[in-house]
């Protein structure tokens, strides 16, 4: 009766559920004064990603390789923003930036040397921290359209730095202009970050963080992927690096119509994502006895499509589920946890070369078989959830149900500004919150959450939330 079940509720369910009922994202829900959100995480990513392409690391430092040192760097930068965060944030990217601009402006100019690699440890240590402010703002203050549009454009950014490698432009352009623009570009939308943009749960329950534990956990799966996925790719090989982009731009393109127009389920585009890296590790031992790699490397790309599914998911899941002490929590398993995933390809590579083919199949077959295994509670905690919905909409869907549900309020005679300031209560926002999406004082917000109160004949905001059927753990300010 089990096994049934498990088979029904499991695997047959998100089959039957192919098609979202839901309404896809709207573009025209993009807002022009937040896209510094997911443009300042975008900015990074292609920073971050295609850094070796103009500031490779030869030196050394007390043995450790230099990508070795810049990345430690990195991820303490990293830690310890996050682990400063607050609601009062602007300081940390006040630091990050400078901290950032300081080691990366001399290094543009520095030749190979210990002093180049020392400028590097310094502004990729700053660059951590503005990677954790930037993923804040991107996931607490974009909607997701605009998230959308963030990972499309760093998808195609870091597209059209790895195609001028291919094609050997790599002269002033690429070494000096290109992440001259990047950094002006990333500290330009980070200097414009507003406190009161962000919108954070004040505070997580256990289902909240199984959610974005398994979130958390399909980013890590994938991770340990990226490195066995570029391991396979020839460099030197100019057509077979055209094939990746391509075979890259293809996969991102189509998660792009997935959300926009299609509307299958997530959970289906995590399957392709499978599909396309068992076939790519096939393609990987087959390569010697076919005498072509061309079609692997175009899987390869494929199979990249890992990479903005992961970070899109696990942004729509900090939204849904995280408070800050449990993004925290998070940010210090992931840095824990990912020297294990990040550097496990580079080993068998050093090591074992001509297995490494043998060593991602391993990997991709051992992350199926766990991730199908654990399927019926990551289906329950993350892909059946009610919240699952809502990354294939715009947020401003969501709002516009919250007014359609206030229209309830009709009867009360509460006035334009005590409807909006309901709204936004239905909508678990704080009264700081509230004050800078209405512009008002905390105090007048105070002022027409107590009118509305009195109107409507209660006395709380847990009140005001069960009166409207909203399922929401809320406390009092």
């Amino acid at each position: 009766m089990k096994d049934r079940r498990f088979l029904k509720n499991v695997i047959a369910l998100p089959f039957l559920e192919l098609k979202q009922r839901t309404s896809g994202i709207h573009l025209t829900d993009i807002r022009p004064e937040r896209l510094i959100y997911a443009l300042a995480y975008a900015f990074e990513l292609i920073l971050y990603s295609t850094r070796e392409l103009f500031l490779p690391m030869q030196a050394t430092l007390f043995g450790l390789p230099g990508n070795t040192v810049v990345y430690i760097g990195h991820m303490f930068g990293s830690l310890i923003v996050m682990l400063l965060w607050s609601e009062r944030f602007r300081h940390l990217i006040l630091i990050s930036v400078a901290v950032t601009l300081a080691g990366f402006v001399p290094l543009l100019f520095l030749p190979e040397g210990i002093a180049h690699l020392l400028f590097g440890l310094i502004a990729m240590t700053g660059l951590g921290g503005a990677v954790t402010c930037a993923r804040c703002g991107f996931a607490f203050a974009a909607n997701n359209a605009e998230r959308l549009l963030g990972m499309f454009s760093a998808s195609f950014g870091i597209a059209g730095v790895m195609l001028l490698d291919a094609l050997q432009i790599r002269k002033w352009f690429a070494a000096l202009l290109l992440p001259a623009l990047l950094l002006a570009f990333l500290s330009g939308c980070l200097l414009r970050f507003r406190e009161s943009d962000l919108e954070v749960k004040p505070e997580s329950n256990k289902a909240d963080a199984k959610g974005l534990y398994w979130a958390l956990v399909l980013m890590m799966a994938y991770m340990g992927m990226d490195g066995y996925i570029f391991g396979l790719i020839d460099m030197q090989n100019r057509m077979g690096c055209l094939l990746f982009i391509v075979g890259f731009l293809v996969a991102v393109c189509f998660l792009f119509a997935t959300f926009v127009w299609l509307r299958i389920n997530v959970w289906h585009l995590w399957t392709l994502f499978f599909v396309f890296s068992t076939t790519m590790a096939i393609l990987a031992i087959a390569a010697p006895q076919t005498g072509s790699a061309l079609p692997l490397h175009f899987f390869c790309g494929l199979a990249n499509l890992g990479w903005p599914l992961s970070l899109y998911v696990l942004a729509c899941a900090q939204r849904r589920f995280a408070s800050y002490r449990l993004l925290k929590r998070c940010t210090v398993i992931f840095i824990l946890l990912s020297p294990l995933t990040t550097l496990s390809s580079g080993f068998v590579q050093t090591h074992w070369p001509e297995r490494f083919p043998v060593a991602v199949l391993i990997y991709v077959l051992a992350v199926l078989f766990l991730f199908l295994l654990s399927l019926p509670y990551s289906y329950r905690h993350l892909f059946s959830a009610v919240w699952v919905s809502e990354i294939h909409r715009s947020d401003m869907d969501l709002l516009r149900e919250k007014v359609t549900e206030a229209d309830r309020f009709a009867g009360y005679g509460l006035t334009p500004r005590q409807r909006e300031v309901a709204v936004l209560l239905l909508a678990a926002k704080t009264r700081r919150q509230i004050s800078g999406e209405l512009k008002l004082s905390e105090s007048t917000v105070k002022m027409h959450t107590s009118d509305l109160y009195r109107k409507l004949g209660i006395n709380s905001r847990v009140e005001l939330f069960r009166l409207f059927g909203v399922a929401e753990d809320v406390k009092e300010e």
